[in-house]
């Protein structure tokens, strides 16, 4: 594949992933917006207690293998099948060892509800194991279109039915039941809509050839599933049900902009990095693309975010979400480094490199780990702190083997995305005034703040004639053209 081929590819991947994104995004922030409404922080906060372990269960349904399928140019179906099957099989043991040890999570907490609320989140581990093959295979063929398709339908099921539940007083287990009807969908559509079926074969040998890559990538991401869903077990053990949904809350309003970038980028990023990993000219400018790319965007709206957080809990959960609002300004801050923490260690895992990423995130997860556990002796707000200067060092230490591995390091990022820093410094100084005023409703600021943003940022970049975002409005024009009038 060439520069020419491999930038056609990259845009229309990721103009249908971003479009997957952001419409199942979009869907799921309608749905928490009116579960916020509806539920209490301590609600919240009791599945959030469960995300930790069930995050690490849930790494050992695949192993990995679904990474080493799209890391690998060709992979037969004895490959595919194999890992299917084995995939179901994990997923049903993790189910069995979940349930089992639902008691102990109870007790640990000292809260007797969590014991069946566990065994029902227990159940996605086997639902999940069913599909993980198809949407491995669907992200290496890049079909992002379909993904959004059975993404959206599973969002509108789940979201619609937990609402209905929350509204007739179902509390903490209509956020149970969402998670599991999502699951269940999701599966069901996949199965429904992509023409893969396994064969009837089990083939240790092919477990084998993916294992080497595989188990790195499944080490990494327990490590890095254990740090970050850490602080969840932490803040609910130390504080209470309450704070933590309070940081839940936080937490995912700073990642719904940042996951929505990050999803995009990570879905697209490491297959064309993978297509184009014994090229490392093409690599480094293909890196750099997507290093500026999604930082012109990232930037200013996390730079909104912190302006804008005030109206936006208001307006948006209301009063009884409002101790949020600091911990939201101090996540925005976390979250401007956050897609380095996608795009560097694909570049890694796009050479082959699983075992430096493993080494990586041991060394990173120390530090933070280091951070974390000073922090959660101080208080709440020192937590998410502690995101912050971890985000930091975890960008310099990831930075520093990109530049090693094809001459991209940590610097010369910062420096190809200081003019978008620059303008989003503008955004925040120029909007964040506005959140002063007192005489406005909550409403009316978010949109005026909103608004104002928006077009400083645009004026800048025009002003200025920024070339990354002057390509990036024209490539988003020409296919938004190009949809609207197809050949």
């Amino acid at each position: 594949m060439n520069k020419t081929e491999l930038t056609q590819k990259s845009i229309s991947a990721t103009f249908w992933s971003g479009l997957d994104t952001l419409s199942r995004y979009g869907v799921q922030f309608f749905v928490s917006v009116a579960l916020a409404r509806l539920l209490t922080p301590k609600e919240f906060g009791l599945i959030g207690m469960l995300s930790l372990f069930i995050g690490i269960a849930g790494l050992f349904i695949d192993s990995g293998f679904s990474s080493a399928l799209t890391q690998k140019r060709d992979i037969s179906q004895e490959e595919k099948s194999s890992v299917f099957y084995f995939n179901v099989v994990i997923g049903l043991i993790m189910a069995i060892a979940l349930a089992t040890t639902a008691p102990l999570i109870a007790a640990f907490y000292e809260l007797p509800i969590l014991a069946p609320l566990t065994r029902i989140m227990a159940v996605n581990l086997v639902v999940t194991s069913f599909g993980s093959v198809h949407w491995a295979l669907l992200n290496k063929e890049l079909n992002f279109r379909k993904g959004m398709k059975i993404s959206l339908i599973a969002t509108i099921v789940s979201g619609s039915l937990a609402i209905t539940l929350a509204w007739s007083g179902w509390g903490v287990w209509s956020l149970a039941i969402q998670s599991v009807a999502y699951s269940l969908t999701s599966t069901a559509v996949i199965w429904i809509m992509y023409p893969w079926r396994p064969a009837i074969a089990l083939h240790t040998r092919a477990l084998r050839s993916l294992f080497g890559f595989g188990s790195f990538v499944l080490l990494t991401g327990i490590l890095n599933t254990f740090y970050t869903r850490l602080n969840t077990l932490i803040i609910g053990k130390m504080y209470s049900a309450g704070d933590l949904g309070l940081y839940s809350r936080a937490y995912s309003t700073q990642q719904l902009p940042t996951s929505l970038i990050s999803a995009i980028v990570n879905r697209v990023a490491f297959p064309i990095f993978s297509t184009a990993a014994d090229d490392k000219d093409l690599l480094r400018r293909g890196c750099r693309k997507a290093v500026v790319g999604i930082m012109l965007i990232n930037l200013p709206m996390m730079a909104g975010l912190v302006a804008v957080a005030r109206p936006l809990v208001l307006t948006l959960f209301g009063d009884k979400w409002a101790p949020c609002i600091p911990y939201l300004q101090i996540l925005g801050l976390a979250g401007l480094l956050w897609p380095f923490q996608i795009i560097n260690p694909s570049v890694i895992a796009a050479q082959g490199r699983s075992d430096l990423l493993f080494r990586l995130e041991i060394v990173k997860d120390a530090i933070g780990l280091t951070f974390l556990l000073v922090a959660c002796q101080i208080s709440v707000a020192a937590i998410a702190w502690s995101m912050v200067a971890h985000g930091a060092v975890c960008f310099f230490l990831n930075g520093y083997y990109t530049g090693k591995l094809i001459q991209y390091p940590a610097l010369r990022q910062i420096r190809d995305i200081l003019p978008y820093l620059g303008a989003s410094v503008a955004v925040f100084i120029l909007v964040w005034p506005i959140s002063l005023i007192e005489s406005l409703e909550p409403a009316v600021l978010l949109v005026l703040q909103v608004i104002t943003g928006i077009c400083v940022y645009l004026l800048v970049g025009y002003i200025f004639k920024l070339r990354d975002f002057m390509d990036f409005v024209r490539q988003i024009t020409d296919r938004i053209q190009a949809v609207r009038n197809p050949v």
